[in-house]
């Protein structure tokens, strides 16, 4: 596995666990369909969260939360309305949170959770 892939997959671990901390429910990790791939898709409440992982070894090129730009925006709401129509259960609304993660040199993870960005 590249580095960047271990970095990649050591946050979406990182971002799971602190969302189950917080009470939510994780129904999928790194789902899949021929549109893409969706990092997490949790429950906040009664509202299905897709949630987007961004880690970053540094903030250079503007860090983790840079990366999601329009385009990813617009790919991530096919994919949740994609996930939705494969469910039969049924949620109060629908929302795209993506956290961010910060590998420094020393010390502790960053972990931001920005809610509702698309």
């Amino acid at each position: 596995m590249a580095l960047k892939d271990a970095v990649g997959r050591f946050g979406e671990r990182l971002a799971e666990r602190r969302l189950r901390e917080h009470g939510w429910e994780v129904l999928a990790t790194n789902w899949r369909c021929a549109l893409g791939e969706l990092d997490l898709v949790a429950v906040d409440g009664r509202d299905a969260v897709f949630v987007e992982v961004k880690t970053r070894r540094s903030e250079a090129y503007g860090g983790a939360v840079a990366a999601v730009t329009p385009a990813k925006l617009r790919r991530l709401r096919l994919l949740a309305g994609a996930w939705l129509a494969s469910q039969d259960r049924a949620f109060d609304g629908a929302r795209i949170d993506v956290v961010a993660v910060t590998l420094p040199r020393s010390g502790p993870p960053v972990v931001e959770h920005l809610r509702d960005v698309g």
